[in-house]
């Protein structure tokens, strides 16, 4: 398996572990989108998995240095993925959920930041979009 595909899976992992209502079924690794849970023979969930872009604003520690670039990054990321939504689609899902995911902010996300991130709407045809930071085990859905 390549890097690319063991990462993923391990950022799938961590991912299911702090989602609390994660749906019972089968977990299934594909391409587009990344992962399909499977809860009976009819019905999947597609979750499209992807890094938030603007990845140059990281520090040598791997830390997201500009919090306050944040919303536009997710706008960026989630528009980039919007047009790949076709693809998505060919699997039939019931939902189709976006995991966006960043090793770390170089601070705690503040109050201001979290209490906007938790407020803040996004335009998308995705059912659910969580933000999760990798290093500090932090799941976020945004929208």
């Amino acid at each position: 398996m390549p890097d690319k595909k063991i990462h993923e899976n391990q950022v799938f992992q961590l991912f299911q572990h702090l989602l609390d209502d994660f749906p019972k079924g089968k977990v299934v690794q594909t391409e587009s989108p990344d992962f399909l849970i499977r809860l009976n023979r009819r019905k999947v969930i597609g979750v499209e998995l992807t890094e938030l872009h603007g990845q140059t604003f990281y520090d040598n520690q791997g830390h997201f240095e500009k919090p306050e670039l944040l919303f536009y990054h997710l706008e960026e990321t989630i528009q980039a993925k919007e047009e790949k939504m076709y693809l998505y689609q060919k699997v039939k899902p019931v939902e189709l959920w976006l995991l966006i995911h960043l090793r770390s902010f170089q601070n705690q996300l503040n109050f201001h930041y979290r209490n906007k991130l938790d407020n803040c709407f996004f335009n998308s045809s995705f059912d659910r979009i969580y933000l999760l930071e990798e290093k500090k085990r932090q799941l976020h859905e945004i929208s």
